[in-house]
């Protein structure tokens, strides 16, 4: 029964500091990925098409990089989601299209938006 005990006490923590690691962590990605998607949209409207696209190509790169990390403990279809909406956006920008420049932005930040909620510590996620 001891080591019962033992076990629960020094699992949890464990568990419970890698649940709040990961949300933490998507939670900094889906804000700083937000606030750069934002900034590619400002730009596309003041007509800056290749700063935006510079700027997009950084997002890009840097979620590519993180990707293969989340993927450990977020589902699948919402990073693929994420990288969807990332490339119509980057497909918006590439022809110029200034709808669906715009349409795609809204939806990739609510993609991620979705991916931060997704992963938070909540009991409706645990259970």
């Amino acid at each position: 029964m001891t080591k019962k005990v033992l076990s629960i006490a020094i699992t949890l923590p464990i568990l419970l500091g890698i649940g709040l690691f990961g949300m933490l962590y998507t939670q900094h990605i889906s804000e700083s990925y937000q606030l750069k998607v934002r900034q590619v949209e400002t730009l596309a409207r003041e007509g800056d098409m290749e700063g935006a696209q510079k700027l997009l190509t950084e997002v890009a790169v840097g979620w590519e990089k993180r990707l293969t990390l989340m993927q450990l403990w977020i589902c699948h279809s919402d990073t693929d989601n994420v990288g969807t909406q990332l490339r119509g956006l980057q497909v918006g920008l590439t022809i110029g299209d200034r709808p669906s420049i715009f349409l795609s932005s809204a939806n990739l930040i609510e993609a991620l938006r979705h991916l931060h909620h997704r992963d938070d510590l909540s009991i409706s996620n645990i259970l």
